[in-house]
């Protein structure tokens, strides 16, 4: 007799408690985790421990709310596993930016005050450039988990950057297409008055020309469009004539879906759509249910789904994550790259505080700009003179309706300095 299909989510439910338990038992010989249990967890706890305080600026209101809480659940999860370090308690102090500038004034005047040994923060471009200053004079060590701005970094000595630049994603998606899928016929759409991809691009350029040589001899068609129809008729008309195998296009979900059932309609399915990293997000990662046929691949560092990836990229680290997530959360509860991220800047700030020896904010941060390939749960971190990291770059796609891991560049992308800093225009000047 066939099980019904609520029976069956029954027994997965039933199950799920038992195989977390089993893998955490798997885990517990591994390496990476024992070095990491040996430093933060075994050193006895009492009432009498000495403590420090870690700040955490997040928008927890306002329009980037959503993000800021992703990261701010990342954080709590390393502080719960990794809560106490040489015999220090680690104390978190969470402080709202409320999605604008002068929220995040507000706030970081306040953190510093606080004096913690060091902070996370903060989801959002300019609320990121904002805070630089004042943690320069704090001498705070400071990391941001997913603010791409190169600017953040370059302008403040203190401080760090989790995930890679959007010049780093640019190379990243270039190597792919040029070397992975070996194409001679790539597309570049950019959309008008739009600056926010600027660096990706300059990103895309620089890396397709080192390895294909002149742009022309890889990149045969580079539009600029404004968002209708009309528009994406005439771009995708172009590049069924030109027989494009590869191009890049930056739009939102909605847009995105017109774009898709017109270049279905038009029948350039075979085609694969580069684009940015909010492709990960839930409401594109919905859409694309509607075009099963179209292949997306763009910067995204899906630690859940990151089994099948081979490269050093995975670690023992990013399996803990997994596990420690799901029990916290729910296994319903998808855990994004902002939160994997802010996880992994939590785990970096305690162990050059490990490493430092000290609580003095010039001394965790050498020992940051000391890490070689210390292993977290998104890959391997290194950081440069700009306190931007120097790795790899996880490429995803999108199967069973949920990112995953399709390709780790074979080189390492270093972020790149701004001449001009003019160049650069901030996600959004109210944030």
């Amino acid at each position: 007799m066939a099980v019904k299909k609520d029976t069956k989510k029954s027994i997965k439910k039933l199950l799920l408690p038992v195989v977390l338990i089993l893998a955490a038992f798997v885990l517990s010989g591994c390496s990476t985790w024992s070095s990491f249990r040996e430093t933060f967890i075994s050193a006895p706890q009492s009432d009498t421990d000495p403590s420090i305080t870690i700040g955490v600026i997040e928008p927890q209101t306002g329009r980037y709310a959503a993000k800021g809480k992703d990261e701010i659940k990342g954080i709590e999860l390393a502080n719960s596993i990794y809560n106490n370090v040489d015999g220090y308690k680690v104390k978190l102090v969470k402080v709202d930016t409320q999605s604008t500038v002068a929220g995040t004034e507000t706030a970081i005047k306040a953190l510093t005050e606080m004096h913690p040994v060091a902070i996370i923060g903060a989801a959002g471009e300019a609320s990121s450039l904002t805070i630089g200053e004042y943690v320069d004079e704090a001498q705070i060590p400071t990391i941001t988990p997913a603010a791409t701005n190169p600017l953040i970094t370059q302008n403040s000595a203190y401080y760090f950057r989790a995930c890679v630049t959007e010049s780093q994603m640019g190379e990243g998606l270039a190597e792919y297409a040029a070397k992975e899928l070996a194409s001679k016929k790539i597309a570049v759409i950019s959309i008008k008055n739009d600056s926010s991809v600027s660096a990706l691009l300059d990103g895309f350029d620089r890396r397709i020309k080192k390895i294909a040589g002149k742009r022309g001899r890889a990149v045969k068609v580079t539009e600029e469009i404004s968002p209708v129809e009309e528009d994406m008729k005439a771009v995708l008309t172009e590049l069924r004539k030109n027989s494009i195998d590869v191009c890049f296009v930056s739009m939102g979900a909605e847009e995105m879906n017109t774009f898709f059932t017109m270049a279905e309609d038009m029948g350039l399915e075979n085609v694969t759509f580069l684009g940015t990293r909010i492709w990960g997000d839930a409401s594109f990662i919905s859409m694309m249910a509607n075009h099963p046929g179209i292949k997306v691949v763009f910067p995204y560092e899906s630690v859940l789904t990151k089994n099948d990836d081979t490269s050093d990229t995975y670690t023992e680290e990013a399996q803990r994550f997994q596990i420690e997530y799901a029990n916290r959360y729910g296994a319903d509860d998808t855990p994004t790259d902002n939160a994997a991220l802010a996880y992994d800047s939590y785990l970096l700030l305690i162990n050059a505080f490990h490493n430092a020896k000290s609580t003095e904010g010039a001394d965790i941060r050498r020992a940051m700009f000391d890490f070689n390939g210390l292993k977290c749960a998104t890959g391997l971190f290194t950081f440069d003179d700009n306190g931007n990291v120097v790795r790899s770059v996880t490429l995803s796609t999108i199967k069973d309706g949920k990112p995953v891991t399709e390709y780790v560049t074979k080189t390492e992308a270093e972020a790149r300095e701004l001449e001009d800093l003019e160049d650069v225009v901030s996600e959004d000047s109210g944030n």
